[in-house]
Parts: structure tokens; C-alpha cells; sequence
């Protein structure tokens, strides 16, 4: 099954990172050093979280809103994409 959750983007000029945070899903997040790696690292992410959740019994959360995401200067918002076979989703 396909799975789609925000991700906030941000870049750190100092790095020269690409920092990701799922605010969903506490403990899921990843870097990058560029847009693309930091995008397929975000899938990764998402899907090993994902996967351990379900190995453990949690109940996935909803995903929010894109709109409703509190978004900070430079950041951006990506909807992540990843499939699993997973079966537990809030309601």
C-alpha cells in the first residue's frame, strides 16, 4: 500500500544540508547534501519508520494538512511517498 506524508524542508547555509523533519511521525527525520538525496533519503526514512511501526503494532497517524503546517523562514514543505505493506492507519 502507498503512503504519503509531509515533510518540512530546510537548508542550513553553514552545512550545506538539506535537513528533513516528518511532523507526523515522531523520530522520523533525515539530511542531505542535495535536494534529490535529501528527497530519496526522506522516502527511506519514511519507510523504515513506517515499517518499524508496524512490526510494533502502532497505528499510523493521519497525515496533516499541508495547509495547516506552521512553516518557518526557508522551509519548505514536500509530500513524501513510500509503499509498504503495512495495515494499521488511524481513523
Amino acid at each position: 500500500m502507498m503512503y504519503e506524508f509531509p515533510a518540512i524542508i530546510s537548508y542550513d547555509k553553514n552545512d550545506g544540508v538539506y535537513y528533513v523533519d516528518f511532523p507526523d511521525i515522531s523520530g522520523c527525520f533525515t539530511d542531505g547534501l542535495t535536494l534529490r538525496e535529501t528527497l530519496d533519503n526522506a522516502e527511506d526514512a519514511l519507510k523504515t519508520m513506517l515499517e518499524c511501526m508496524e512490526f510494533q503494532n502502532n497505528v499510523f497517524p493521519q497525515p496533516s494538512n499541508v495547509n495547516s503546517l506552521s512553516l518557518g523562514v526557508g522551509q519548505i514543505v514536500a509530500l513524501v511517498s513510500t509503499e509498504i505493506d503495512a495495515r494499521k492507519i488511524a481513523v
